[in-house]
């Protein structure tokens, strides 16, 4: 290795140090500044928990309520239904309604009793007996609450019954005459036993807390609850479910304990009444300490370990730095000899480019010398100057292809536009004739087409070209020859058309000769070697259409 090569080395070797060592600090401090975001994180996804986990209960108690005291809001309907048509004489007199409504309320396990009162307050029938003893409800905050509006559904606060002394809430629903007067209240008593039992197997944490609450934030049922079974206020909270939304998450502390919770509240559809279900912080707090913890616990081993493995690192970095410098060596002289292999291949594609340019405009001078020695003989036997015209229009059009490739940037292709322009020329002033103007015109997008069918391709095109000039325009002096070339998915398609006289496809020699074309055996044949498909209509004039595919993998 040279004496400068050997003074690199070292070098690296020495600045391999104190690299590791701002690695190792810079791998301690993302450690420790990784299990500082993990515990952020991790808080933060607990919380997010917490308050999924709260509106997925809450939606539960929604839809309980919804279910059991919706149909209890629909069954008090039914009754008031069954009320109109017996009339309150035939509830005085007969047990049915009692009965009745008797086996309803052993159905349901919510359900106390159904208690029915007409507009003055006395009540006229009732589950729990029959005959009713005199009894009267005018007091109570239902029956003010229905007669002062016209309120179908209401919610009566927590209250103890007169006739039993057992604490209920109660439901109950406006009856009307059909002049739409105050005729009575129909009411079922509804256990809170029921609802407390329900809501306690919903708990996710004995901390939590669930809330049935009143539109004016009273409290109907509450779980766990500080107070006696018993008592009949248990709080009223209209901060609970004050907010722009009836349903959402917010944070509060709860005045009824004092502890921080993430509440969810849910408005419970078509009743006026909520449901709240709250998850207390300090919960959350213990579930994210407990999650943090292993990770805790798992991070001071591990910055331990990196510290060991980092001096294991500053002894094997000086290693490395010799094998990389080495591998540095190899590698540039691999890229010199690939670079030097480059230029030498660059400069050989080159070489051949150019002589295959030179293969062809040596094939196009080859062709011109054979185009004039048939010329000279054709002079010279005017016999064979029909015969020998369609040669040489042939033999010019190969030369102009040829032309065309050595001329152009590359030798593996053909500009149709370019070539499409030459030819044009060529049989413009081949064809001339003395007073007769015959235009070509031509529209050809800028297309190429490989060597392999750009032969054919011209040789078809000549012939077309050709046998317009020379049948189209018979007894006429001008006419327009126009060609178009364009792609069409993947195909391209030639068109040759003329406003000449119009004619039938060439297929047969001249009249009394007995022999087929040569120029349409010439079209069928290239047409077949480049898997195309042609044909003549006539409009007037001639049209001729040639179909063949654009690339080459397609034939």
């Amino acid at each position: 290795m040279p004496q400068n090569a050997r003074g690199t080395a070292r070098e690296r070797r020495q600045a391999a140090s104190p690299a590791v060592l701002a690695l190792l600090a810079v791998a301690v401090t993302l450690t420790a500044a990784l299990l500082a975001i993990a515990a952020h994180q991790y808080r933060h996804q607990v919380i997010e928990e917490a308050e999924s986990r709260s509106v997925a209960i809450a939606r539960v108690l929604e839809e309980h309520a919804a279910k059991t005291l919706g149909i209890h809001a629909t069954t008090l309907s039914h009754i008031e239904w069954m009320i109109d048509d017996l009339g309150w004489e035939r509830v005085d007199s007969s047990p049915l309604l009692h009965e009745r409504l008797k086996a309803m309320a052993a159905e349901a396990p919510e359900v106390q009793s159904y208690w029915i009162a007409d507009e003055t307050g006395r009540m006229r029938a009732s589950s729990f007996e029959w005959p009713m003893r005199p009894l009267n409800v005018a007091d109570r905050a239902y029956f003010q609450a229905h007669r002062a509006s016209n309120d179908q559904v209401y919610f009566g606060p927590r209250l103890s019954g007169k006739l039993m002394s057992k604490v209920i809430f109660t439901l109950s629903r406006r009856m009307e005459s059909t002049d739409h007067r105050f005729h009575g209240v129909v009411q079922i008593s509804l256990e809170p036993s029921y609802f407390t039992d329900f809501y306690r197997s919903v708990l996710h944490d004995p901390q939590d807390v669930v809330l049935l609450l009143r539109e004016d934030g009273e409290v109907l049922v509450r779980e766990p609850s500080s107070a006696a079974p018993d008592s009949v206020n248990i709080g009223r909270y209209p901060e609970l479910i004050k907010g722009t939304e009836e349903n959402g998450v917010v944070r509060i502390v709860t005045s009824f304990d004092g502890a921080q919770r993430i509440l969810a509240r849910r408005k419970v559809p078509n009743l006026p009444i909520y449901v709240v279900y709250g998850t207390d912080i300090t919960s959350v707090e213990t579930a994210w300490r407990d999650r943090v913890k292993p990770y805790a616990l798992f991070a001071i081993p591990s910055l331990c370990l990196l510290v060991l493995l980092g001096g294991i690192a500053l002894r094997r970095s000086r290693q490395a730095a010799d094998a990389q410098e080495a591998l540095r060596c190899v590698n540039e002289a691999l890229e010199s000899r690939i670079a030097e292999r480059t230029r030498h291949l660059d400069q050989t594609l080159a070489e051949k480019e150019v002589l295959l340019r030179d293969v062809h405009h040596r094939v196009k001078n080859n062709l011109q010398v054979i185009l004039s020695l048939l010329e000279l003989q054709a002079q010279r036997t005017p016999e064979l100057e029909g015969p020998f015209s369609e040669a040489l229009s042939r033999i010019n059009t190969m030369g102009l292809i040829h032309e065309q490739i050595y001329r152009s940037t590359g030798v593996s292709s053909v500009r149709l536009d370019n070539f499409i322009e030459a030819l044009a020329g060529h049989l413009s002033s081949f064809h001339r004739r003395p007073g007769r103007e015959i235009m070509i015109r031509h529209q050809v997008e800028p297309l190429s087409i490989d060597l392999n069918r750009v032969v054919p391709f011209a040789l078809i095109l000549n012939e077309v070209v050709s046998n317009a000039f020379k049948h189209a325009f018979a007894d006429r002096h001008a006419g327009i020859i126009t060609i178009t070339v364009n792609a069409q998915d993947n195909f391209l398609k030639l068109t040759v058309e003329d406003d000449g006289t119009g004619c039938a496809e060439q297929g047969v020699a001249p009249a009394g000769t007995g022999r087929r074309s040569m120029g349409m055996d010439l079209i069928r044949a290239f047409t077949q070697q480049i898997q195309g498909e042609y044909r003549f209509t006539q409009r007037g004039g001639t049209r001729f259409e040639l179909v063949f595919p654009r690339d080459v993998e397609n034939i």
